[in-house]
């Protein structure tokens, strides 16, 4: 139960912290493929810097793992490869984790090509080695490797392959996010979820296009006021009372008649005056 908030979070935060490199992406790149693309001029080289900057930030490294890394592998752990045929919806979760993971990492390599070997940094290059060698840049001998390997062509190669990995890592989140979506039905159980839920009101509109009231509707069999009865249960238990009473009194909203919701109002109506009065007095 506890796994499963934390899978939900933490692709809540890299789904936004993935909007912001698409936004980073989305300043470098031109109207068509190939030679158009904005990549590979010199003015996107900022903007590379920033995609390299936040992929890093988003994946990590093996001994300093980031969010995207620790996610895959609480993946791993929460459905086993051994276990996929028990939970088609987790294994499927699973899958798309680890392709947008290594999606992630194939981009992270093209974005560095392109930082190391891109045309505007090649040109600054030889700027630098014609002045430290007293010539004109023009004038500047081409290496053998130049002759023989064009460079330039690679180059427009990986700029296209960096286009198309940045589309394919907004389709696998977009498909992640729907398979998440769909498997709130059967977790309905997982009261800390749907706590989690409820703290989490308005990226759960954002991210799937309906409220949270409908959500419940989902996972209740059309039955929302259980939704918050459940999530007024779990701060119950966590001895937040006066959360877990503004949760019953959403559940009245949409079934006057809940008898679980009713008793609960009045139960932690009673707590709460007994707390204020043990505080006052001491």
């Amino acid at each position: 139960n506890f796994f499963h908030p934390s899978i939900f979070a933490d692709f809540f935060t890299l789904t936004y912290s993935f909007q912001k490199l698409y936004s980073s992406y989305c300043d470098c790149r031109g109207s068509a493929m190939g030679s158009s693309c904005y990549l590979l001029h010199h003015q996107g080289e900022n903007a590379h810097c920033r995609i390299w900057d936040q992929l890093n930030g988003m994946i990590g490294e093996e001994t300093d793992k980031g969010p995207l890394w620790n996610l895959r592998d609480l993946c791993r752990r929460v459905w086993p490869e051994g276990e996929h045929g028990e939970n088609i919806e987790g294994s499927l979760v699973d899958w798309l984790m680890g392709s947008i993971f290594h999606e992630a990492m194939r981009l992270r390599e093209d974005v560095n090509i392109l930082n190391n070997y891109g045309s505007a940094t090649f040109k600054n290059r030889q700027m630098r080695a014609a002045q430290e060698n007293g010539s004109q840049p023009q004038n500047f001998p081409a290496s053998r490797l130049a002759k023989i390997m064009d460079r330039k062509n690679l180059i427009k190669r990986v700029a296209v392959d960096v286009m198309q990995q940045m589309e394919q890592l907004a389709f696998l989140f977009g498909q992640a996010n729907n398979m998440l979506r769909t498997m709130l039905s059967g977790l309905a159980d997982n009261f800390l979820l749907v706590r989690f839920l409820v703290e989490q009101e308005d990226i759960v509109e954002d991210l799937w296009g309906e409220g949270l009231v409908d959500v419940f509707a989902d996972m209740f069999l059309g039955t929302p006021a259980r939704g918050f009865c459940a999530a007024g249960s779990s701060y119950m238990s966590g001895q937040w009372y006066t959360r877990a009473l503004i949760m019953y009194k959403r559940a009245l909203v949409f079934d006057e008649g809940c008898n679980e919701a009713g008793g609960k109002i009045e139960e932690l109506q009673l707590l709460i005056q007994k707390n204020s009065a043990f505080l006052g007095a001491a």
